[in-house]
């Protein structure tokens, strides 16, 4: 498996241990990450920064969920915001949950735990190229 990621990533969780596991594996492919503890830091860095290539963002946390956060993000019309691929990270997967995901403008999901090499392909579909 090829593990080289150029792409900046925010991870958007609530739980310490969730970000450490994915830093750790995105540290590893080479990937720079950015963290955020619920939807609100989210917005303020993606406002704020906007050199993210994707988001991966819980969809349950204290403060403002993911579901919010994106439709916050996609509220916005500068293409920045309007592109800007969003992963789920989700628990659980009922298909009301994925319809209420992908309504929300996220562009696709990953289930909790994640698996290192779905998470790998998931990303690798939008890094830089070149």
């Amino acid at each position: 498996m090829e593990t080289d990621l150029k792409i900046n990533v925010l991870v958007v969780d609530d739980n310490n241990i969730n970000r450490l596991l994915i830093n750790k594996v995105l540290t590893k492919w080479g990937a720079s990450a950015d963290f955020a503890e619920n939807g609100l830091q989210a917005i303020e860095k993606i406002t704020s920064n906007r050199n993210y290539d994707v988001v991966l963002m819980d969809v349950y946390m204290p403060e403002m969920g993911g579901i919010e956060a994106t439709q916050a993000i996609r509220a916005n019309s500068d293409s920045y915001f309007q592109q800007l691929p969003i992963i789920a990270l989700t628990a659980s997967m009922l298909s009301s949950e994925r319809a209420e995901i992908m309504e929300s403008g996220m562009n696709d999901y990953i289930l909790k735990p994640f698996d290192p090499a779905n998470l790998f392909e998931k990303l690798s579909a939008f890094q830089k190229v070149g």
